[in-house]
């Protein structure tokens, strides 16, 4: 599934048939076999619409995984049926939203995607952090960066975790994540805060299958 789709109608049919699937993925077990091959498959889908490691596809990996650590044993089968019912809604919402840009973009140009196809993610998290916090357009990563950073009032402080946030964030979303890189950045976060430590773990989790050793 590597060659892009242009033409915007298939592409938002191809969404939509991803989230007729949805009710039938509710009732399936927590992060089962059909959970992830829906997830996979609808990733690899805004791959094709967006191209490679958009920000598209980390925004819906990332839908609703702030503050879930259902992936933990120690979370009972009712809290990690919540939790997933919570993300796979997370994910729905955010596939209704890309459906919606896809539609406004058809009726203000044409049938085809432009060629650049996707949003950038914040580069630098250097813009007004209310804005990137009130923002449709930022990940859940980036917002729950934002959402730290705009807790802190010592500038050196800040500077330091703009610092080490972004190049937490920018390793993670590399196609293979350096452990080596992470474990140094993961060290910091937990020396600088535990309530910060927690806030980012579930994200480290969500990537963990592509972190090289």
């Amino acid at each position: 599934m590597s060659e892009r789709i242009e033409d915007l109608e298939a592409a938002i049919q191809l969404l939509e048939m991803q989230l007729k699937d949805i009710d039938n993925i509710l009732t399936k077990a927590p992060y089962g076999l059909e959970y992830t091959f829906w997830e996979d498959f609808t990733a690899r889908i805004i791959d094709r619409i967006y191209g490679n490691e958009s920000s598209q596809r980390h925004g819906f990996e990332q839908a609703g995984r702030e503050g879930c650590f259902s992936v933990f044993e120690s979370y009972s089968e009712r809290q990690r049926r919540e939790d997933y019912i919570e993300i796979v809604n997370c994910k729905k919402e955010y596939l209704e939203n890309l459906i919606k840009d896809l539609k406004n973009r058809q009726r203000g140009s044409g049938t085809k995607l432009p060629e650049e196809g996707h949003r950038e993610a914040f580069a630098d998290l250097s813009s007004n952090l209310e804005d990137i916090l009130n923002s449709e357009e930022a990940s859940p990563l980036d917002r729950t960066i934002a959402q730290i950073l705009s807790k802190i009032e010592d500038p050196a402080r800040l500077k330091e975790a703009r610092s080490n946030l972004l190049g937490l964030r920018d390793e993670l979303l590399k196609p293979a994540p350096s452990w080596v890189v992470l474990r140094e950045y993961m060290i910091w976060l937990i020396q600088f805060g535990k309530k910060e430590f927690f806030s980012i773990l579930p994200f480290i989790v969500l990537y963990v299958r592509k972190i090289a050793d």
